[in-house]
């Protein structure tokens, strides 16, 4: 019964482990979206940066441009900003040309790229502070989205609009303007992640569970698969986190490409379909991990293939992304869910940690015959020990 009660146990904490690390990394991939959503914000509040100061853009769309002012026509929230994209629309379905301006580079946008990535480094930094790998872990998922939101989203923002590349359209101040720039730089940085992954396949030190499973598997090193004591998962979790984030936004561009698959191809879908598949697998695999650590780990992975099928439904047009909307209500589920899914993660693993070391201290009873065995070995030596009596003769 007791064995019973103690598996039911074991399944529960198992169950909101697994719930908790799913639901911290999705609501984390959100509100990282709308992160943006109000840097973005701040930067036309604070710097004023106006359309016609930037350069002419170069459209470099997933789909032809009428079709992608059709797309930006759906999305449009008041009758000005749909007046300025049928304009364009129309003058485009004629086959004549649009004029589309990029935004023009600000202080404020490149302090920003740089805060970001400084904020994020200190945090991987203070990881070294920490001794349980659980905090070490949420730290590092901080540090690494910081960095990735800074060094890679809004540098190549700031690079997008001084070449004047976008990918594609919005209205602001009455004028078409060119965005997301980014991505298409992002999308041609696939050699530079080849580089990394190729390098951490014959990194000895590497505990990627692909690359461990390839090891195995596969003949690749000259000695035995890496084993033993990690002092700190800080550092790994940020690399992780954003090159887990790389590879997963890389498939996506290409696969959108028109010029190799297409947002609605075969390919596309098949993503789509392996994503579905790939995430009941991943769930799970992560209901076997142990410990809060190696779970909220396993979680980052597991919920960005999760995150792959929103993705592409959004890129379809079958879903409205509410975090990528400035409002009071998003901003509170968010943020708020980030906060509380933080404080909720750090609880649990802090008191994990006191369990097992209460549990380290709390002496453990013995079996019955044991103790009287060790009794009775105890005593026999202490007969042997004792000097023998003798008497003297008369």
């Amino acid at each position: 019964m007791a064995t019973a009660s103690k598996g039911k146990a074991m399944t529960g904490a198992s169950l909101f482990r697994t719930t908790l690390t799913s639901v911290f990394v999705l609501v984390m991939l959100a509100a990282a979206h709308l992160f943006m959503v109000v840097i973005n914000a701040a930067e036309m509040a604070v710097a004023h940066p106006e359309p016609s100061a930037g350069v002419t853009t170069r459209m470099m769309t997933d789909r032809p441009l009428p079709e992608e002012l059709a797309a930006a026509l759906k999305k449009a929230r008041t009758p000005e900003d749909r007046t300025v994209i049928e304009s364009a629309l129309e003058t485009a379905r004629a086959g004549k040309p649009v004029e589309i301006k990029n935004l023009p580079v600000t202080p404020f946008l490149g302090l920003t790229a740089v805060a970001l990535t400084f904020v994020g480094t200190v945090l991987v930094w203070l990881t070294s502070r920490l001794r349980r790998d659980g905090a070490q872990t949420i730290l590092g998922i901080f540090g690494g989205n910081l960095i990735w939101t800074g060094g890679i989203e809004y540098g190549l923002t700031y690079a997008a609009r001084s070449l004047g590349i976008s990918k594609t359209v919005t209205v602001i101040n009455g004028e078409l303007v060119g965005i997301y720039g980014e991505y298409v730089l992002l999308k041609h940085t696939w050699g530079a992640l080849a580089l990394v992954m190729v390098y951490l396949l014959f990194l000895e030190s590497s505990r990627c569970p692909m690359f461990l499973w390839w090891r195995r598997n596969v003949p690749t090193m000259r000695g035995p698969v890496v084993a033993g004591r990690i002092d700190n998962y800080g550092p790994r979790t940020a690399f992780q986190y954003t090159t887990t984030v790389w590879g997963f936004y890389l498939l996506l561009l290409w696969a959108y490409d028109e010029s190799l698959f297409g947002v609605h191809s075969l390919a596309t879908k098949g993503i789509l379909f392996a994503s579905l598949a790939g995430t009941i697998y991943c769930v799970w695999a992560l209901h076997q991990q142990t410990g809060w650590g190696p779970a909220l780990r396993y979680a980052i992975g597991a919920m960005i293939v999760a995150w792959t099928p929103v993705e592409i439904a959004a890129k379809w047009g079958l879903l409205r992304e509410p975090w990528l909307l400035l409002r009071a209500d998003s901003l509170l589920i968010f943020f708020g869910g980030l906060a509380l899914g933080t404080w909720a993660l750090w609880r649990a693993q802090r008191r994990r940690v006191l369990y097992l070391a209460k549990l380290a201290e709390t002496p453990i009873a013995a079996p019955a015959a044991l103790v009287v065995g060790a009794t009775r070995a105890l005593e026999g030596r202490e007969r042997k020990r004792k000097p023998v009596a003798t008497t003297a003769a008369a």
